[in-house]
C-alpha cells in the first residue's frame, strides 16, 4: 500500500516529462503539484524497502525536469523576451553566488560547493523556466483546483494521523532515510525530529509533506491562490469575494492543515496574509471578519488553556523560552556574528543543507542568514532586493489593473506571508513551495512585461 507514493511520484514525473518533450512545457505543474509534495515520503518508502540504488535517480528528477523544461522552452521560444528589472536582480544573484564555486573561499570541495550552490540559487533557473512558459495556456483556476485536490488528500491523511494520534512518518522509515542521506539526527520523543512536536511532546503532523513546517507553508500558498482567484470586481472600492462551495471546501481543508501543523511562523504569516488582503482590497467587511476571527480565536484560546501542554506552548512562545525559540535565537546570533566578521561570507556550504549534513552548520534556521553566511553581505542584499522587487511589482500590477491582477494578488500575499517562515527555517529547502512560487513568479513577470510594453505602444512618447 505504501508503494503508491513512489509510484505516484514516478508517474507524475514521467507524464510531465513526456508532455514537456511534446512541447507542452506548462505540464511541469503536474509534477510540481502532484510529485513534489510527496517527494520526501516517496524516497523514505523506497529507502525502507531496501531499494537504495533508486534514491539518487528519484532525487535527480527535480533538477532534471527543470533543465529539460528550460531547454525545450528556449528551443521553442519565438517571441521577443521583454526584459524586466527582476531578471537583472536574479541574474546578478545567480552570477555572484556562482563565483563562490571557483573562489578559494571556504573549506569544501568542488562537488560540495556545487550542491550548496544548487540549494542556494536554483530558484533562479526555476524562475526563468516560468519566464519562458506560454502565458496564454496558464490558468490560475487550474492551479488552484490542483492545489485543492492536493489539500484534500493531505487532509485525509491528516485525519488518519489525528484519529490514531500517530505520525504517518513512523511507518515509512522517514527518520532513518533523513539521517542517512541528509545527516539529520533522530530526535524528539517519537523517533523522528523535533519539528514533529512542540513543548511537552504535543504532536505536530505533516501528512505526506517533508515535515510540519512544509505542510504549514503550503497552506499559505493555497490560501493566497484561493483569495486571488475568488476576488472579483476589481474597482478600487468594490472588490468582492465570491466563493463557490468548492472554494469553501478548499479553504476549510487548508485551515485544517495549518492548525494541525502547529507552526507559529506560518500562523503569523497567515494573519499577515489576511490583513494584507483586507487592506489591499479596501473591504471593511473583510477587516471586520478578521477581527471577529481574532476574537473567536481568543475565546477558543481561553477554552483550550485548560490543556497544560497548550498553555505551556503559548507562554513559552510569548517569552521565547522554549527550546525551539532559544535555538532560533542562538542560530541567528551565530549567523549574524559570522556575517559581521566575514562580510564576504565563509564560502558555499558553510550554512544550510551541506553544513547541516556534516554537523558543521553556522547560523541556520533563517533563510536570509543562510545566504549571508555563505556568500556575504552583497548576496544577502541581492536576495532581499529580489523579494522587495517582486512585492513592489505585484502591488503595482494589482492597483494598476492590467491582465495579471489575480496572479499579482496571489504572489503579493504569498511573498508577504513568507516573511516569518523565511526568518525561522531553511525555507528554500521546501521543494514544492520553491518550485511552484518561482514558476508563478516567472509567469507573472512575463505577463506584466507584455502589458507594460503594449501600454507604452498605445500611449506613445510623452508630448
Amino acid at each position: 500500500m505504501l508503494l503508491i507514493f513512489p509510484f505516484a511520484y514516478l508517474l507524475s514525473f514521467l507524464l510531465s516529462l513526456r508532455a514537456i518533450l511534446q512541447q507542452k512545457v506548462n505540464a511541469i505543474f503536474m509534477y510540481v503539484i502532484a510529485g513534489l509534495p510527496i517527494y520526501n515520503t516517496a524516497l523514505s518508502i523506497v529507502y525502507g524497502y531496501k531499494l537504495k540504488s533508486w534514491i539518487p535517480v528519484l532525487q535527480s528528477f527535480k533538477e532534471l525536469l527543470i533543465i529539460v523544461a528550460l531547454v525545450v522552452a528556449v528551443w521553442n521560444y519565438r517571441k521577443k523576451l521583454i526584459p524586466h528589472r527582476l531578471d537583472y536582480w536574479i541574474l546578478a544573484f545567480l552570477a555572484y553566488t556562482a563565483l563562490y564555486v571557483i573562489l578559494p573561499i571556504g573549506k569544501y570541495g568542488l562537488l560540495q560547493k556545487l550542491v550548496a550552490l544548487k540549494s542556494l540559487s536554483f530558484f533562479s533557473i526555476i524562475y526563468f523556466v516560468g519566464r519562458l512558459l506560454d502565458t496564454s495556456q496558464f490558468s490560475i483556476q487550474k492551479i488552484l483546483y490542483a492545489v485543492g485536490v492536493l489539500a484534500f488528500f493531505a487532509a485525509c491523511l491528516l485525519a488518519f494521523e489525528l484519529i490514531t494520534y500517530t505520525h504517518f512518518q513512523t511507518h515509512i522509515g522517514y527518520a532513518f532515510f533523513n539521517q542517512d542521506y541528509y545527516g539529520l539526527d533522530v530526535g524528539g520523543h517519537y523517533g523522528l525530529s523535533w519539528s514533529f512536536e512542540i513543548n511537552d511532546g504535543l504532536k505536530r503532523f505533516a501528512s505526506f509533506f517533508a515535515n510540519p513546517l512544509e505542510l504549514a507553508g503550503s497552506t499559505l500558498v493555497a490560501t493566497s491562490l484561493w483569495l486571488a482567484y475568488y476576488t472579483s470586481d476589481y474597482t478600487t472600492d468594490k472588490q468582492q469575494l465570491n466563493v463557490t462551495k468548492t472554494g469553501w471546501i478548499i479553504a476549510g481543508l487548508t485551515l485544517f492543515a495549518l492548525i494541525t501543523a502547529l507552526s507559529r511562523s506560518s500562523l503569523a504569516g497567515y494573519f499577515i496574509l489576511l490583513y494584507a488582503y483586507a487592506l489591499i482590497t479596501r473591504k471593511k467587511e473583510i477587516l471586520y471578519f478578521i477581527y471577529a476571527l481574532v476574537g473567536a480565536g481568543v475565546v477558543y484560546l481561553l477554552y483550550i488553556l485548560n490543556d497544560r501542554n497548550v498553555y505551556a506552548y503559548i507562554i513559552s512562545t510569548i517569552q521565547l523560552s522554549d527550546s525551539s525559540s532559544i535555538g532560533h535565537l542562538l542560530e541567528w546570533v551565530e549567523g549574524i556574528q559570522s556575517i559581521v566578521t566575514s562580510p564576504l561570507g565563509l564560502g558555499l556550504g558553510e550554512s544550510g543543507r551541506v553544513a547541516a549534513a556534516l554537523q558543521e552548520n553556522v547560523g541556520g534556521e533563517n533563510q536570509f542568514i543562510i545566504v549571508g553566511v555563505q556568500t556575504g553581505i552583497v548576496s544577502l542584499i541581492l536576495y532581499v532586493s529580489i523579494y522587495v522587487v517582486i512585492i513592489s511589482a505585484c502591488y503595482k500590477a494589482y492597483t494598476r489593473g492590467d491582465g495579471a491582477k489575480k496572479l499579482a494578488l496571489a504572489l503579493f500575499l504569498m511573498k508577504l506571508s513568507f516573511i516569518f517562515p523565511l526568518m525561522t527555517s531553511n525555507f528554500d529547502s521546501y521543494s514544492y513551495i520553491l518550485y511552484l512560487t518561482w514558476l508563478l513568479t516567472g509567469i507573472f513577470i512575463t505577463t506584466i512585461s507584455t502589458h507594460e510594453t503594449s501600454d507604452s505602444r498605445h500611449t506613445g512618447p510623452a508630448q
